[in-house]
C-alpha cells in the first residue's frame, strides 16, 4: 500500500507539471494563432489517462481509486495555477497578451475537472476490469 501511495504522489506531480505546461503552451498557441490548442489539451488528457491506467495496473481496484484521487488533486492544483500559467505564457509580451485576452480568470471548477476525472476514472476501471477478465477462461468449468 505504501508503494501505491508513493506512486500516486509521483503521478500527481507529473500530471500537475504536464498540465501546467499544457496550459502555458495553449495560451502561446492561441496568441500566435497556431491552432494547436486542441492537440495540446488532448495530449494533456491522454497523459492523465495513461497515469490513471498505470495506477490501476499497479494497484488493482485500490489503484483505480488512487487514479481518481490523482485526477482530482492534479486538476485542482492545475485549476489553482491557471492564472500563473497565463502569466508565465505572457512573459515574452505582456502588453500583447493583455490586449488579446483581456482579464484572465479561472474557469468554473466543475467545467475544468469533469472530463479529466471521468476520463481517468472510466479508463482506469475499464483497464482493471479487462485485466480481471483476461485471466478468466470461459470454457473452464
Amino acid at each position: 500500500m505504501g508503494s501505491l501511495i508513493a506512486l500516486t504522489l509521483g503521478c500527481v506531480v507529473a500530471a500537475v507539471i504536464f498540465g501546467f505546461g499544457a496550459e502555458v503552451f495553449s495560451f502561446r498557441s492561441v496568441y500566435k494563432g497556431l491552432g494547436r490548442e486542441e492537440l495540446i489539451q488532448a495530449a494533456r488528457l491522454f497523459v492523465y489517462v495513461a497515469l490513471g491506467v498505470l495506477l490501476a495496473f499497479r494497484g488493482g481496484w485500490p489503484g483505480v481509486l488512487a487514479a481518481i484521487i490523482m485526477a482530482v488533486v492534479a486538476t485542482s492544483v492545475e485549476w489553482a495555477l491557471y492564472p500563473f500559467a497565463y502569466a508565465w505564457a505572457a512573459i515574452e509580451d505582456p502588453a500583447g497578451y493583455a490586449e488579446k485576452f483581456g482579464s484572465v480568470g479561472r474557469p468554473p471548477y466543475a467545467y475544468w475537472t469533469t472530463y479529466d476525472i471521468l476520463g481517468v476514472g472510466i479508463s482506469a476501471a475499464l483497464a482493471q476490469g479487462l485485466r480481471l477478465v483476461a485471466n478468466v477462461n470461459p470454457r473452464d468449468l
